[in-house]
């Protein structure tokens, strides 16, 4: 039988050892009557734990009362950890088909469980919570929770959990409006990757599409140029399985050199655990969309040349994209070949975008509707190209789309090709709407060039 200080000093290690599981300092769990001073002393083992302290660290952890008093969890709350588990887990399968609002409410209700679920738990129910606000267009419920995350994780890059939360905060700001704060988390985040990873993996390109949409729509012409050329020879010659585990091995071995174990250890696990093929194919599709996208702007477009890519990136979505990848590269295809000239083509592809859009109203959708018109008009039939702006201005009206910078740029649009389509009340009315969700009035409206940009950051990682 132990022995009284025996049984706190085990107590104490359980408390330290789970902490430290959790990436936790001792300041974090500190608070009203919980010093850093007294924690360590209890960590220590120089002083026993209350009901009411063992109580409130525990549901600090994630664990029970009865785990840090015995090391044993009994057979009933063993069953309930894995219930919550397997709620966690039918929520990511809900967000990967599609579902977020049942994602939603499973990972609620396991982060609302009294006594809390276990650490590991907590946390993919937090990271899958976050993804499901992105994508019901709640960004800003998003990003406070996914800022906490990402600071708090203890894998860092390297780990796949790290590149999630990574690329989900660079979506959430987008979706937010805020390409500078984008900009400045891509930024951020690719500099930590460089500094682990010396050669471009899956990683910087699942990181890099995003941040180059960040750079694109900050209006940072030459920095999305720039990273994309950096990561372009790896989308024309991709890496192969074994090729990439080496990659992730060397850098295991630098950290384990260094005396890093925890990093070397993570890198070694990504080396046995790669993302599957079809993953690594589609961002190499979205990289090249992009790229063929960033060759339409700036002062000297190159639409013959982002044709090329854009085509390349069409076969390659077809196989491994999903249903926005491919709106998004189709209306890029439908920007080129109006800036050819080839209108009746370029209806076609926007056609295309629309069809592989759906119904359901998303910045893709009203672009595609924006550069059919534009294409009608320019093919000599005016009527359609009203009709189009007509739908793409119902979709602009709808409560689906959130008031920024995104909405604002679409109304000016919409506002020029009004103008084009010789209809100046209705562009009038496209200008004040697109002041109105600007959060600006009494400007007078600019002229604007139509340039439907590829999918969101939150469109395309659905």
């Amino acid at each position: 039988m132990e022995s009284g200080q025996d049984a706190t000093s085990e107590i104490g290690r359980r408390l330290r050892d789970l902490r430290r599981e959790r990436g936790l300092k001792q300041s974090d769990l500190a608070g009203e009557g919980l010093s850093v001073s007294y924690l360590s002393l209890l960590e220590s083992g120089k002083r026993p734990l209350t009901p009411a302290i063992l109580r409130r660290l525990a549901g600090e952890l994630g664990c029970t009362v009865e785990y840090l008093r015995t090391g044993r969890e009994s057979s009933q709350e063993r069953e309930r950890q894995r219930e919550l588990l397997l709620c966690v887990t039918m929520g990511e399968l809900a967000l990967r088909e599609g579902d977020y609002q049942r994602t939603l409410t499973a990972c609620e209700a396991v982060l609302a469980e009294e006594p809390p679920a276990e650490g590991a738990t907590l946390r993919r129910a937090m990271i899958a919570r976050a993804d499901a606000l992105e994508r019901l267009g709640r960004p800003g419920e998003a990003l406070g929770e996914l800022h906490r995350l990402y600071r708090e994780t203890v894998l860092g890059p390297g780990s796949v959990e790290w590149l999630r939360l990574a690329i989900s905060l660079c979506r959430c700001h987008l979706l937010a409006g805020e390409p500078d704060s984008a900009v400045e988390a891509g930024e951020h985040a690719l500099a930590r990757l460089d500094a682990v990873l010396s050669e471009p993996t899956e990683d910087h390109l699942g990181l890099g599409v995003v941040l180059i949409e960040a750079h694109h729509r900050n209006g940072d012409l030459r920095a999305a140029r720039c990273l994309a050329d950096r990561l372009l020879p790896q989308a024309e010659q991709p890496a192969t399985p074994v090729v990439r585990a080496t990659a992730f091995e060397a850098a295991s071995r630098r950290a384990q050199s260094v005396g890093n174990t925890a990093l070397a250890l993570t890198l070694a696990e990504r080396a046995l655990a790669l993302p599957a093929e079809d993953d690594v194919a589609r961002c190499l599709g979205l990289l090249k969309a992009g790229y063929g996208s960033l060759l339409l702007d700036g002062p000297m477009p190159e639409p013959d040349r982002a044709k090329s890519y854009l085509a390349s990136a069409g076969r390659e979505l077809a196989l491994h994209g999903r249903r926005l990848d491919r709106a998004g590269c189709e209306l890029s295809l439908a920007r080129a070949d109006v800036m050819l000239g080839e209108y009746a083509q370029g209806a076609a592809h926007a056609e295309r975008a629309l069809q592989l859009a759906g119904t359901e109203p998303t910045g893709v959708c009203v672009w595609a509707w924006l550069q059919l018109a534009e294409a009608r008009r320019l093919q000599g039939r005016p009527d359609q190209a009203a009709a189009s702006l007509r739908t793409a201005e119902r979709l602009l009206d709808g409560p689906q789309l959130a008031a920024g910078r995104d909405l604002a740029e679409a109304w000016r649009a919409l506002g020029d090709l009004w103008l084009n389509n010789q209809d100046s009340e209705a562009a009038m009315r496209a200008y004040r709407q697109g002041l109105a969700a600007a959060g600006l009035s009494g400007a007078a409206p600019l002229p604007a060039a139509l340039r439907p940009a590829l999918p969101s950051a939150h469109e395309v990682h659905r």
